[in-house]
């Protein structure tokens, strides 16, 4: 897989797009890609669309459909006032890096290295080490499904000795207890990985995985991305937008944390990636085996972030009623966003990346509704408020969370979080924002035992049981 584009792709790297005002991207952006089948057209009228209406800096969507090479479709520019987005341009993806990184595992499950089950402790014997001992039975399985515990706590918070400093906090849960998404618990995948094989997660990732499937090492290593000219990454919209290089922003998020590579370090372009996303699956061209294959696409553990998503091995699915499953991820460094849906069966897989913080999902929802009959996902409607109120005990800090209701909304009180009848803005289905404070991400109140009342308050920065 070569990542090179098909018929519709943007024009070489020149610097036109620096000249365009922000008031004709759109019109430029239809102009660069005028040359799209016609079976494509909807689409970049969307995907300009977005863009413009956005006001983002670049972006690349591609789709590839059976054996046939990708589409590749572009907007704007790599970096702010600088060349166009091309389709060689790479991008940071964020967490579909899980994806990568769940299949490394698997390629050592069939050379016989471990066994999905086995307790991760075996090899990195830190995890049993911290204050927790329930961290000792965590699994293979479990850290790339999201349902060991593991807490997740921000790469600067934890510093340079994170192994350390992640083993002084208690699991969220007893493991295989709750799915709970931690990107920590990829990071420690990558370091017992690394002790497995006594090499870095980088060199294991590129020689093990991305060489059989046609990339290079510059696809995770940020230096050398950066010299074949991957895109910066903005904070900002606009020509407000302040760029980053993919070298820079490892430190601006990160504090140049390595560790971190595992759960998100990937850069590659949005042709690279949807190839890849086929061809990791495709009988005929994957590196893993069919049970390995079939692992990673089981998905068994419900999310309870929409209705009816599972998740598999470093990656969701979603059942869609008369078709075939989904499956996807979604990446967000806070400079870049990525989406990632692809269907096995049809061979048929799509990418949108952008150099800022903004998804171009109603470009995504437009190629899964044009070209596979996919009805665009509808959010449910917040429930009633009595569904959510109560206390939930965190198991971070061992003392009470307390829920409750004003008016139509919900509040939230969090002693630790210096947080008092603060207000939660609905987000969709049952997941809330607390208003104003994105450093919090998002809270979702899980239903796990199927009572009318949520059995769990889940959140980016704590995990807490319902207190009857």
């Amino acid at each position: 897989m070569s990542g090179s584009a098909s018929e519709g792709a943007a024009p070489g790297g020149s610097a036109a797009g620096a000249s365009v005002g922000r008031g004709d991207r759109r019109a430029a952006c239809l102009r660069r890609n005028a040359g799209a089948p016609a079976r494509y057209a909807r689409v970049v009228d969307v995907f300009c669309a977005e863009h413009h209406n956005l006001a983002g800096v670049g972006a690349s969507l591609a789709i590839v459909a059976g054996d046939d090479p990708p589409f590749v479709a572009t907007a704007g520019e790599a970096c702010l006032g600088g060349l166009e987005v091309t389709a060689a341009t790479r991008f940071r993806v964020g967490s579909i890096t899980k994806l990568l990184t769940a299949a490394l595992v698997l390629r050592q499950v069939d050379a016989g290295r471990l066994g999905l089950d086995d307790e991760v402790a075996r090899v990195l014997p830190e995890l049993a080490a911290g204050v927790d001992e329930r961290a000792g039975a965590i699994t293979w399985r479990q850290l790339l499904a999201h349902t060991a515990g593991v807490p997740d706590p921000p790469p600067l918070l934890l510093g340079a000795d994170w192994l350390l400093a992640l083993g002084e906090r208690p699991l969220w849960r007893a493991p295989g207890e709750l799915w709970s998404y931690s990107s920590d618990g990829y990071a420690l995948v990558g370091a017992a990985l690394a002790e497995l094989r006594g090499a870095e997660y980088a060199q294991l990732l590129a020689g093990e995985l991305l060489a059989p499937l046609g990339l290079g090492p510059e696809a995770v290593e940020p230096e050398m991305a950066l010299k074949t000219g991957a895109a910066c990454g903005h904070l900002g919209r606009g020509a407000a937008a302040r760029a980053f290089s993919v070298v820079d922003d490892l430190a601006l998020g990160t504090g140049n944390a390595r560790w971190t590579l595992p759960a998100g370090g990937a850069i590659v372009s949005a042709a690279e990636l949807a190839g890849l996303a086929r061809d990791l699956v495709d009988p005929g061209r994957s590196p893993l085996s069919p049970a390995a294959r079939r692992e990673l696409l089981a998905a068994e553990v419900p999310t309870f972030e929409r209705p009816g998503e599972r998740y598999g091995l470093g990656v969701r699915a979603r059942a869609v009623s008369g078709g075939p499953a989904i499956y996807g991820h979604s990446g967000a460094t806070g400079d870049f966003s990525a989406d990632l849906a692809f269907v096995p069966d049809e061979k048929f897989a799509v990418v949108v990346l952008t150099n800022n913080a903004d998804p171009l999902r109603s470009t995504l929802a437009a190629v899964l509704h044009e070209l596979l009959g996919v009805a665009p996902e509808r959010a449910e409607a917040m429930g009633p408020a009595d569904r959510y109120t109560g206390s939930y005990r965190a198991a971070r800090w061992g003392e009470d969370v307390a829920i409750s209701a004003r008016g139509a909304g919900l509040r939230l009180s969090a002693p630790l979080l210096q947080l008092h009848d603060h207000p939660l803005e609905h987000a969709g289905d049952h997941r809330f924002r607390a208003a104003g404070r994105p450093d919090l991400g998002s809270f979702t109140f899980v239903f796990a035992s199927g009572d009318a009342r949520a059995s769990d308050l889940r959140g980016h920065v704590f995990v807490g049981a319902r207190v009857e």
